[in-house]
């Protein structure tokens, strides 16, 4: 493991407060700027990157191409950002006069938090209550989406028969998919999701009570739309991100870890943590028995990103602890009902190529 360049690329990614002499110190140490481009622009952080080493003023240090890239990466992310923006702009017209529970997840909301050209988003999450998926779909086709995917850049409609089975069997709709037409943003997605992943036997509960929560909103020039309570986003970002984490088929696919994911989480800690470390908090993750995902979230993004508020952190994840922490390192196939283990430190793991040799088979 090239542990210099894994430190540097760590750093980069603390955008809020970059420790400006250890970055520097790095640089002086000489770097695999190869590798280090390659493991930022696969973790979706090359824009984050670039923010960071501008505000600390470091640009110029860096190696002309490596710099050149980031700049190209920062500059479409702006130009994403914008028009994702816009899309949020048309929706609201959509949904001003619904009166249909909902909530935009993931990137709808974080658009507007993170500093322009740090996150994008290629489609728009909706979580909904089941008994309404029928009237917001009727929506949605009353306004020109249809439901489909994007192949080979071009939209292909669903057949029935996949519409029907992806409700069932996956707990969300097939995409609705328009085409818009801007900037690097040619069709606009929407995913209506409403299943949460993490506890299927409470899913529809446990949905109805975030969204009788969804009091924040997402300004837009057209109107409001409503997002989840900071502490329902925040939770459901951590069960998000330990489905993809602990799923066999996610890491055959090298989809399981991600800094963006985790970058995430550490905008959450950094910006709010006076909602987010209180007794509520705590309280609300152990009324929906969240405590393994939100506990795995906050711990491995607390190792990948130091934070300012290390004590505090370190205080609540005591609160929220398993009994059992095994379950850290193991991986799950639903499919062959199968469990995995890896041995490696976590750091090694998220930046490991080949995820899946360092599985080994455990007794379930």
């Amino acid at each position: 493991m090239l542990k210099n360049e894994i430190d540097f690329i760590l750093e980069l990614c603390k955008y809020i407060k970059p420790n400006e002499t250890i970055i520097n110190e790095l640089i002086n140490n000489g770097l695999d700027y190869p590798y280090i481009l390659g493991q930022l622009l696969f973790n979706r952080v090359g824009g984050a990157a670039y923010y960071t080493l501008n505000k600390i003023n470091l640009l110029g240090k860096m190696n002309r191409e490596f710099r050149n890239t980031l700049k190209i990466i920062y500059e479409t992310n702006r130009i994403k950002n914008e028009s994702f923006k816009k899309a949020l702009d048309y929706l609201s017209e959509i949904f001003t006069d619904t009166d249909i529970p909902y909530a935009l997840l993931k990137g709808s909301y974080l658009v507007n938090i993170y500093p322009t050209g740090l996150r994008t988003s290629n489609d728009i999450d909706i979580l909904i209550n089941f008994k309404d998926s029928s009237g917001i779909s009727g929506l949605l086709l009353n306004n020109g989406f249809v439901q489909g995917n994007i192949r080979n850049g071009e939209l292909v409609k669903a057949t029935r028969a996949e519409i029907i089975s992806s409700q069932i069997n996956r707990g969300e709709a097939v995409p609705f998919i328009k085409e818009i037409n801007l900037p690097y943003m040619r069709f606009l997605e929407i995913d209506i999701n409403f299943s949460l992943d993490f506890k299927p036997e409470q899913d529809k509960s446990i949905i109805s009570e975030m969204l009788k929560k969804s009091t924040c909103v997402i300004k837009t020039e057209n109107g409001d739309l409503y997002t989840l309570s900071k502490q329902d986003f925040l939770i459901q970002l951590c069960a998000h991100l330990y489905k993809e984490a602990s799923v066999y088929s996610w890491v055959e696919f090298g989809r399981d870890q991600g800094l963006y994911k985790y970058l995430d989480i550490y905008l959450f800690i950094s910006e709010f943590s006076e909602i987010i470390f209180t007794d509520l908090f705590e309280e609300r993750i152990k009324n929906f028995g969240v405590e393994k995902e939100c506990y795995y979230a906050l711990k491995e993004t607390k190792e990948l990103f130091d934070t300012e508020n290390n004590i505090a952190l370190n205080a609540f994840l005591e609160k929220i602890k398993p009994n059992d922490i095994s379950y850290l390192k193991e991986i799950y196939d639903p499919a062959t009902r199968k469990k995995y283990k890896y041995e490696i430190p976590f750091k090694e793991w998220v930046f490991c190529g080949k995820r899946r040799e360092y599985l080994n088979e455990v007794d379930s």
